[in-house]
């Protein structure tokens, strides 16, 4: 418990002294449809003292939840945050008040995907084994699906994350998880050059609007997944304009990391803290 005062003050030290840009802040999910306790239970909350608004992840199987990169390394200094300071809350769709059916978990291993390339998010997947597997009958906690198929443009998705409802640092944030729908989109539209401008790569998959929406997701929803057919479909890499037009959302395509991230689960190496990926080119 006193690490985790730690990283409460921390938190609220980096809230008093620094302001983030909008399309930072968070977690958010704007507009939507409120969620039921135990509709998405693979979706938890990665609670890190290096990024103010925590990240998100997916529970894989009973020890494992599969998130980004990006969440488990320090944005300052680029390398990996000790597993000592992330843990994961699962089972609950409200962050406050506390459901009874919450479970809380520490992270114990991190492993980063060996080629995650901070400068173009290419490979931007974690897979954090937490200290005590989660109950085998929970209602609320259940590993996702994960999908095999190539999905046609315009696939009706979603997303399920918490926040507020408005592009402000300010905003109030949403203390329930929400659900929005986020049609895929054709990866040569996301390319545009108003757009993502050619950094939407083979390896991901682009979801969301165009056109300014009412329902959307942002950077604060970072690691979340993404769901097609009732199955975990992509892992929210970047997509920073929380509804403005020409900013949907990028997410990793997990049917083209099945084999790495189930080959995590069997891992017995420790990844030490301060593990650095290769350098970007």
């Amino acid at each position: 418990m006193a690490k985790f005062a730690v990283v409460l003050a921390f938190l609220a030290l980096l809230g008093s002294t620094q302001a983030l840009p909008a399309d930072e802040a968070g977690p958010r999910v704007t507009g939507g449809t409120a969620t039921l306790l135990g509709q998405y239970p693979s979706a938890v909350i990665i609670e890190t003292p290096y990024i103010p608004q925590n990240c998100m992840g997916t529970v894989v199987n009973r020890q494992h939840v599969l998130t980004a990169a990006s969440c488990v390394m320090n944005p300052t200094t680029f390398v990996m945050i000790n597993p000592f300071w992330l843990r994961v809350i699962a089972g609950d769709i409200n962050i406050v008040p506390v459901s009874t059916r919450r479970e809380v978990r520490q992270v114990i291993r991190s492993y980063v995907h060996p080629n995650y390339n901070r400068l173009t998010d290419g490979n931007n997947l974690a897979v954090l084994r937490v200290d005590v597997p989660f109950p085998e009958f929970h209602n609320t906690i259940e590993p996702a699906l994960l999908n095999a198929r190539i999905l046609a443009d315009n696939t009706q998705c979603v997303f399920a994350g918490w926040g507020a409802t408005q592009n402000q640092v300010t905003a109030v944030v949403r203390p329930n998880q929400f659900v929005v729908t986020q049609p895929i989109l054709a990866t040569v539209s996301c390319n545009a050059a108003n757009v993502h401008n050619n950094r939407v790569q083979q390896t991901m998959i682009c979801a969301g609007a165009l056109a300014q929406s009412q329902n959307a997701v942002c950077r604060g929803n970072m690691g979340g997944g993404l769901y097609c057919n009732g199955r975990l479909t992509g892992v929210l890499a970047f997509g920073m304009g929380c509804g403005v037009a020409n900013q949907p959302g990028v997410y990793m395509d997990v049917r083209q990391y099945t084999q790495w991230i189930e080959t995590q689960f069997t891992r017995t190496d420790n990844p030490p803290p301060g593990w650095t990926p290769p350098q970007p080119l």
